[in-house]
């Protein structure tokens, strides 16, 4: 298995920073490169189907969710990416004025490992950045 961990700041505290996190169905919002996500379910168990533009949209499912600590994992089911068995966290925590997020996954690649790390910690961090810039306004 191999871990790739983004670790980052936000300057809004958590009550503010939770909400776009934790819409599970928002991605679509937050990264230009998913032209649609619809949602199927709600809580626990919750689908979210993405069109990445590919001929097979990427299938996520929500595995856990807890609200009061802030933090929920998912899993890829389906669709055309380098992992198999993919698990991701993401955890916010207060940090002072603002809100600390920990976003890691857990996968075994299916291409050269050193590219899934690229290609992981490059998709955490720039849904990171796009919470942000979202934040900013």
């Amino acid at each position: 298995m191999t871990r790739v961990t983004v670790t980052d700041r936000f300057d809004q505290p958590v009550e503010q920073v939770w909400p776009i996190i934790a819409d599970f169905g928002g991605i679509a919002d937050l990264v230009p490169g998913i032209s649609s996500c619809r949602v199927e379910g709600t809580g626990i168990g919750q689908d979210r189907i993405m069109d990445l533009g590919g001929a097979v949209p990427v299938v996520e499912r929500l595995t856990w969710f807890d609200e009061d600590d802030h933090a929920f994992s998912y899993t890829i089911l389906s669709g055309d990416m380098p992992f198999e068995r993919y698990v991701a966290t993401v955890r916010l925590r207060a940090d002072g004025a603002g809100t600390g997020v920990v976003w890691e996954g857990n996968f075994t690649p299916t291409i050269a490992e050193e590219k899934t790390v690229r290609l992981a910690t490059n998709l955490y961090q720039g849904l990171i950045d796009a919470v942000k810039a979202k934040l900013a306004g």
